[in-house]
Formats: structure tokens, C-alpha cells, sequence
């Protein structure tokens, strides 16, 4: 199991900011407090527990299916945002993209580990080519342009790995999957809404 360290704290400083501004831009908008997001490298700690495998074969299916498309899921987040390293203008936006890479990049090697252990499977990611055309296409945007880009794709990529975490609750056998979800969620529902403040005080786009 890796450990992973905390956010970046530079980041923190500047979400008590952020979110002060947002209150003054709208009064329709609820973000969560900076310390929301301390939680957010916290995947799992300690090693995995269990080694077998699910019992049931429905169970079984379940886990594999989830662990390879999240580790796909994450990657195309890592990708985009080491890219975000090099376009973004804000400060506080390249440390969040280098915050999600660290995070993701420890979750798929975490599901890595399950999926050798539980179920014997060497998985590497892979990556679609329309993703990588839409990686190619955002690499030749202004800088301005890119943020925006990014933070709505992110916002968008960050809600399906929610409602799959949701999901993962409910169907998942292993705790220490659960609780792996679990971290995603709280996680990335706490960037969703930094990066909807983020949207709505550089750029005017309040949703």
C-alpha cells in the first residue's frame, strides 16, 4: 500500500481566498471550507487486508470491471492535468492539477496491487484515441482558454468517477475498495466545487 502525503498546502492558502471572492460574486453558490480538501490523499491507509477474492462471481466481475476503468478513468486525468503543469496561468490551479496527478496516480497503482492480489490480473491503463485527439486539441489553446477548458472537462471527468464511486458502495466486497471509493468521492466532490469557484471568479461562468 502507498502512503500517500497530503495536498499541497500553498493550495490551501488560496482556497480561503478564492471562496471569499465567490461570496461576493454570488450568493447562490455553497463551497466547501479549505480544510474540505485536506482529506483528499488520504486513500487508503495501511496495507490491503483481504487477498482472496470476491466471493460471488457477480462480485468478482464487479471489482475487475471497476478497478481497470478507473484506472483508465484516472489517467486520462493525470495526462490532462500534466498539461494543465505546463498551460495553466494561476498558481492555484497548477497546484491542484499537481495534486490530482499525485492522488490518481497512487489510487491506480493502489488498484493495481488489488487487482495482482485478488484476482491474479496485470492491468496497465490505456488510453482511447478520441481522448487523446482531445488532449492534442486542448495542448494548442491560449492559456486562458485551457483553464476553462480543463476545469469544465474536469468538473464533467470528476462527476463520473463520483456516481461510479457511488456506485462501487453498493456493489464493491472488499472494504478496503469501499473505503477507496469513499475517498473519491469526498475527494472530488470537494474539487468540483473549488473549481466551479475558480470558473465563476476568473471567467464570469457562475453555475
Amino acid at each position: 500500500m502507498h502512503d500517500v502525503s497530503a495536498a499541497s498546502p500553498r493550495l490551501y492558502a488560496t482556497i480561503a481566498a478564492v471562496l471569499f471572492a465567490v461570496s461576493a460574486c454570488t450568493d447562490q453558490r455553497t463551497l466547501l471550507a479549505p480544510e474540505s480538501v485536506g482529506g483528499r490523499l488520504a486513500v487508503v491507509q495501511g496495507p490491503a487486508v483481504a487477498s482472496a477474492a470476491a466471493p460471488s462471481p457477480a462480485q468478482r466481475n464487479y471489482e475487475i470491471k471497476f478497478m481497470q476503468d478507473m484506472i483508465d478513468h484516472h489517467m486520462m486525468a493525470i495526462m490532462i492535468s500534466e498539461l494543465c503543469l505546463k498551460k495553466a496561468v494561476h498558481e492555484e490551479l497548477r497546484a491542484l492539477c499537481a495534486d490530482i496527478i499525485a492522488a490518481q496516480r497512487a489510487e491506480i497503482e493502489q488498484m493495481q496491487t488489488w487487482l495482482q492480489t485478488w484476482y491474479g490480473i496485470a492491468y496497465q491503463p490505456t488510453i482511447k484515441p478520441a481522448d487523446e485527439r482531445m488532449m492534442e486539441r486542448m495542448a494548442m489553446l491560449s492559456p486562458a482558454e485551457f483553464e476553462v477548458e480543463y476545469m469544465e472537462m474536469m468538473i464533467r471527468h470528476h462527476r463520473r468517477a463520483v456516481k461510479e464511486g457511488k456506485h462501487c458502495l453498493d456493489k464493491a466486497y472488499h472494504a478496503e475498495l469501499k473505503a477507496l471509493c469513499e475517498d473519491i468521492i469526498e475527494t472530488q466532490m470537494a474539487e468540483i466545487e473549488i473549481m466551479q469557484g475558480w470558473l465563476c471568479v476568473w471567467y464570469g461562468i457562475c453555475r
